[in-house]
C-alpha cells in the first residue's frame, strides 16, 4: 500500500543545534487518536544522550524545546527497539521503528514512528537498540555516592543516589508485600483475596450457563444472586484495599516523625545558585572573609540586611523585600478592607532549592538534608513551640493539567524556601506580651497549625511579578499580582526538633489557577519572582499582618532544572 500523505520535510542537521539526533519522523497517535482517519502524523524527534522527545510541531524551529509532547528517559526505563521493512496497512511508509516500554516485565506502551528513508531508520534504530533492556543501576557507586566524606556531592552522583533509593524503597515494599502473603498467620486470607478475580470469573459464567438452560423465572433469580455475590466480594475488596491505604498512609502522618535519614542525598542548597553580590560592596567583601559565606550565621543575617545588594543571575535567587507586599491592617479591617506595605519579615530567607522530581516531594527531607546553621538553628527561641527556622516547600506540576483527569501527584517542579528567624523576631519573643501583634499570632499559628486544620489553612502566599507589564502576560493574570492565595486542604503542617515545614502542594489547585501557571511556564526565564508567605490575621489583636518569609527568585530556567540535580 502506498501512502496518499505528503511526506515530512526533514530538519537541518542535528549538529547544528546540539542534538545526537533531530528528523522528522511520521507517529502513529495514541489513545482515541489512533482510531481516526489521518492516525499518522509528522513530528519533531530529537534525541540527545539518553533522553528521546517528540513535539507536536513538523519542524525544530517552529517547537518550544522546554515542551515536549512525549518525553523518555531510555537509560531510566526497560525499554526494546525494533523495525520492520514490510508496508503495514494505513502507515506512510514501509520503514517502521517501534520502541516499546517495558513497566514491571509488561508492555506499558509502544512508540511507532516511520522513516522516511531506509538510512533513517537505521539511524534511528541503531540509537535506541543501544538502550534495549532494563536500566542500568549502579547499586554499589550509588552507595559510595550516597556515603561520600563531607556529604558534598556531585549532581550526577546525587541523582544516582536518588535512583538508589527510590530502587531500594521499591525492593522494601515488595519484600514486605510478599513475607505477607507467606506468613503463616495470613497466607489463606491473602491467597483467597488473591484468587478473588479467578473466583467471581468462573462464578459468573457458570451462572450465565445454567439460567440459559432454565426458564425466565429461573433467569432473574440467577440475576439477582450473581448480583448479591459480585457485591459482597467488590466490598471486601475494597475494604482490603482502604485498609491497606490507611496502613501505607500511617507514617505519613503530619505530626509522626518518621526516620528518613537514608534518603538524605542532597545537601539543602545545592540546587540552584545564589545572585552575586554587587561588585566591590562591603557585602561582598564581607562574604569573601573567613567563615563568613553566605550559608554562616553571620552572612545570613548580613545578607538580610542588603536586599538589593546583587548583580541579576540567570537562574538564581536572592532575599526578597516584604515591604513590597500589602498586608491587612487594623483596627475593624473586615469594614475597611485598608492594606498598607508590610514591615519588615519576621524570617530571614537563608537558601532556596528549585528540582524537577517525577512525584512531588512531599516533605523536602525526604530529598534534601535539612541545615544545621550554628548560631541559629542551636539556639532556644524561648518557646518550645516556635522554631528557629521555617521551610516552605511547594510542589507545581510540569505537565499541562487535565479539566477531566485530575490527580494529587506526578512529575513536579518543587521550590524548597529555607527561612530562619530574625533578630529582631527573636528580641520580641522574649516578652510575647508586648510583641507586636504579627509575632504573637505566629506563635499562635506555631501552636495550633498541628492540630487545629481551621487554624492551619491562615497560611497565606503572595507573588508578585517584578515589571509585570513588561512579560506580556494574558489579561486576567497581572490582576491577581500580589494577591493572597490561602494553603488550606492543598497544605500539610511537619513539626521537627529545629524547624517547622509547611508544604504547598499545586496539583490539588483549582484546574484554571493550574492553566495560567502551565501557560506562563515558558516565560519564566523573563522574571523576577517575589515569593512571600504570611499568616492571616481576622481580629484586631491580630493585626496589622507582617511578612512571614520573602524570597525573590530570579529568571528560573525550567530547562535547566534537570541539569541541577543530574536527573539526566
Amino acid at each position: 500500500m502506498t501512502s496518499t500523505l505528503p511526506p515530512p520535510s526533514f530538519e537541518r542537521k542535528s549538529s547544528e543545534i546540539g542534538f545526537d539526533l533531530c528528523e522528522t519522523l511520521w507517529k502513529r497517535r495514541n489513545g482515541l487518536g489512533k482510531h481516526a482517519d489521518q492516525n499518522w502524523v509528522p513530528r519533531c524527534f530529537t534525541f540527545h544522550g539518553s533522553i528521546l522527545c517528540y513535539y507536536d510541531e513538523e519542524h525544530f524551529d517552529d517547537a518550544d524545546p522546554s515542551r515536549p509532547r512525549g518525553r523518555i528517559d531510555l537509560a531510566r526505563d526497560e525499554t526494546k527497539a525494533s523495525f520492520v521493512d514490510v508496508q503495514k496497512q494505513g502507515a506512510p511508509t514501509q520503514f517502521l521503528v517501534v520502541l516499546q516500554i517495558f513497566v514491571l516485565g509488561g508492555i506499558e506502551r509502544k512508540w511507532k514512528m516511520c522513516a522516511n528513508s531506509k538510512g533513517q531508520q537505521q539511524r534511528w534504530f541503531e540509537a535506541l537498540k543501544f538502550f534495549d533492556g532494563p536500566p542500568d543501576v549502579d547499586v554499589g557507586q550509588q552507595i559510595l555516592d550516597a556515603l561520600s566524606i563531607g556529604g558534598q556531592q556531585t549532581p550526577r552522583s546525587r541523582a544516582k543516589t536518588n535512583t538508589f533509593n527510590k530502587t531500594f524503597r521499591q525492593l522494601k515494599r515488595n519484600s514486605i508485600d510478599v513475607f505477607a502473603a507467606n506468613s503463616s498467620s495470613n497466607s489463606f486470607e491473602e491467597e483467597q483475596h488473591k484468587r478473588t478475580p479467578e473466583l467471581l470469573f468462573f462464578a459468573v459464567n457458570v451462572a450465565m450457563i445454567i439460567a440459559r438452560a432454565g426458564d425466565n423465572t429461573f433467569f432473574w433469580t440467577s440475576v439477582v444472586l450473581v448480583n448479591i455475590l459480585l457485591f459482597k466480594a467488590l466490598k471486601t475488596s475494597l475494604k482490603k484495599e482502604v485498609k491497606a491505604a490507611v496502613d501505607d498512609d500511617e507514617d505519613e502522618e503530619p505530626g509522626l516523625v518518621v526516620d528518613r535519614s537514608s534518603n538524605k542525598s542532597v545537601p539543602a542548597a545545592a540546587t540552584i545558585p545564589r545572585a552575586k553580590p554587587k561588585a566591590g560592596s562591603p557585602l561582598e567583601e564581607f562574604l569573601k572573609a573567613p567563615n563568613q559565606g553566605f550559608l554562616s550565621a553571620a552572612g545570613c543575617r548580613e545578607l538580610a540586611k542588603n536586599l538589593n545588594c546583587f548583580e541579576k543571575l540567570p537562574h538564581s535567587y536572592w532575599n526578597g523585600d516584604g515591604t513590597i507586599f500589602n498586608v491587612r491592617m487594623g483596627p475593624n479591617y473586615k469594614k475597611t478592607g485598608l492594606k498598607k506595605p508590610s514591615k519588615t519579615s519576621l524570617y530571614d530567607l537563608y537558601a532556596v532549592d528549585f528540582v524537577r522530581t517525577e512525584e512531588r516531594i512531599r516533605e523536602s527531607r525526604d530529598v534534601f538534608k535539612p541545615p544545621e546553621i550554628p548560631g541559629i538553628t542551636d539556639v532556644p527561641t524561648g518557646h518550645s513551640y516556635i522554631p528557629p527556622m521555617i521551610i516552605t516547600s511547594c510542589s507545581m506540576p510540569v505537565n499541562e493539567p487535565s479539566l477531566f483527569n485530575s490527580t494529587d501527584d506526578g512529575p513536579s517542579f518543587n521550590v524548597v524556601f529555607y527561612f530562619v528567624i530574625s533578630e529582631s523576631t527573636r528580641a520580641a519573643l522574649k516578652d510575647m506580651d508586648s510583641a507586636p501583634p504579627a509575632v504573637r499570632l505566629l506563635g499562635e499559628w506555631c501552636r495550633r497549625a498541628e492540630n487545629e486544620p481551621q487554624f492551619r489553612g491562615r497560611f497565606k502566599c503572595m507573588c508578585i511579578l517584578d515589571e509585570i507589564e513588561k512579560l506580556g502576560l494574558p489579561t486576567p493574570i497581572p490582576g491577581y499580582n500580589g494577591k493572597p492565595v490561602l494553603i488550606n486542604k492543598s497544605g500539610a503542617f511537619f513539626r521537627r526538633e529545629t524547624y517547622i515545614e509547611q508544604t504547598i502542594n499545586v496539583h490539588l489547585f483549582a484546574y484554571i489557577a493550574k492553566k495560567a501557571l502551565y501557560s506562563i511556564q515558558p516565560r519564566f526565564p523573563k522574571m523576577c519572582l517575589n515569593v512571600g508567605f504570611t499568616i492571616e490575621g481576622k481580629e484586631d489583636d491580630e493585626l496589622p499582618e507582617c511578612m512571614l518569609g520573602v524570597g525573590k527568585l530570579l529568571h528560573l530556567d525550567p530547562g535547566k532544572v534537570d541539569d541541577d540535580l543530574g536527573l539526566d
